[in-house]
């Protein structure tokens, strides 16, 4: 065992301390920095992607989303306007590729679901489209447009029973949501 006296060039001093933290500070400050940069860089190409599908530059809205993909592999919203952009341009099939990562960064996004089933029923994919609703449908039970949306695939496939069902079901949401709006609405006239 080593005395401690004589072993001092591996105990911390007080001034060690000052030092790491001091460094530790400049580290974090330096990152910091640089999330900074990588936010506003991800918002401008955001930004630009988001003015050139306004201005239907398809090709150039794909380069700005994947740009922001690069620096973002997780942004739902990246990912959802790049499906747009494909969509748009009528390439269906990286639309949707796009979609079906836009749902995986976030699956309680509607739209998203909305987007990637309304391309597979384009393409005639009922079965796809038929899967893409119903597991919306876990993520957001109440989403009317989400079950008639279903009820349309199923009455393209001729499944009149299962159409008739999810109808219902999107209709009863609905009436829940106007008659919780029209007690919101109600509540705040009272207040007034």
């Amino acid at each position: 065992m080593k005395d401690s006296k004589t072993d001092t060039g591996r105990a911390l001093t007080p001034d060690d301390a000052e030092v790491s933290s001091s460094d530790l500070q400049k580290e974090l400050i330096q990152r910091g920095r640089v999330d900074i940069h990588k936010h506003q860089t991800v918002a401008l190409h955001l930004k630009q992607g988001a003015d050139a599908l306004k201005a239907r530059d398809y090709g150039k809205a794909i380069e700005e989303f994947q740009r922001v993909i690069q620096h973002n592999h997780e942004s739902a919203e990246a990912h959802f306007h790049l499906g747009l952009a494909h969509f748009m341009s009528e390439d269906y099939e990286k639309a949707i590729d796009a979609y079906k990562l836009a749902v995986a960064c976030e699956p309680s996004e509607a739209t998203a679901h909305l987007n990637l089933a309304a391309t597979y029923r384009l393409l005639k994919r009922y079965d796809e489209a038929i899967d893409v609703y119903t597991r919306a449908i876990r993520f957001i039970p109440n989403h009317p447009e989400l079950h008639s949306e279903l009820g349309a695939v199923y009455t393209f496939q001729g499944k009149r029973r299962e159409a008739v069902s999810a109808y219902k079901t999107a209709m009863r949401l609905k009436l829940k949501l106007v008659a919780k709006a029209s007690s919101e609405n109600g509540s705040q006239a009272r207040t007034e």
